[in-house]
């Protein structure tokens, strides 16, 4: 079966939100090391260590959305935020941004998968992603074939 999508354009703003959340999900160990770190405080009465820690994570944060957001603006990062269609098989992910121009993402590239509320998110890299939202499918047997093919190549759990 082969589940053809209608054609979605992602916009920069939900792409750097969901960016950051994919990162603060794959560095989850940022938080208890920032915790450690906080909890000094209670071993060396100073208020730096609480400011240097607030601070610290604030930068991190800053850090990763001007990632995103520089990567919105670059020129071979664009074709991720033209409207684009997509075929979804057995054997690949096909990102077609018209029926001349498209291409294959293998599912060895996609290193997990995550169905929240309402779409899908493809992770292929921390920078890069596919944001699938539910209302591109044409029904509810195509999201559940997609997640099938999802589970059974072990990307969604």
């Amino acid at each position: 079966m082969i589940v053809k999508t209608r054609k979605y354009k992602i916009s920069s703003g939900l792409y750097i939100k969901l960016g950051i959340q994919n990162i603060l999900r794959m560095q989850w160990w940022i938080f208890p090391l920032l915790a450690l770190f906080m909890s000094s405080i209670f071993f060396i009465k100073t208020i730096w260590l609480l400011l240097v820690g607030i601070i610290g994570f604030i930068c991190y944060l800053i850090f990763w959305v001007i990632q995103f957001y520089g990567l919105t603006k670059l020129e071979n990062s664009r074709p991720m935020f033209e409207r684009v269609a997509y075929e979804i098989n057995n054997q690949h992910l096909l990102v077609q941004i018209n029926t001349k121009q498209a291409m294959p993402i293998s599912w060895v590239d996609i290193q997990k998968a995550y169905k929240k509320k309402g779409y899908f998110l493809l992770v292929l890299s921390k920078v890069q992603f596919f944001y699938l939202p539910f209302k591109i499918f044409h029904g509810d047997n195509e999201i559940k074939f997609f997640t099938t093919v999802l589970q059974r190549k072990g990307l969604l759990r």
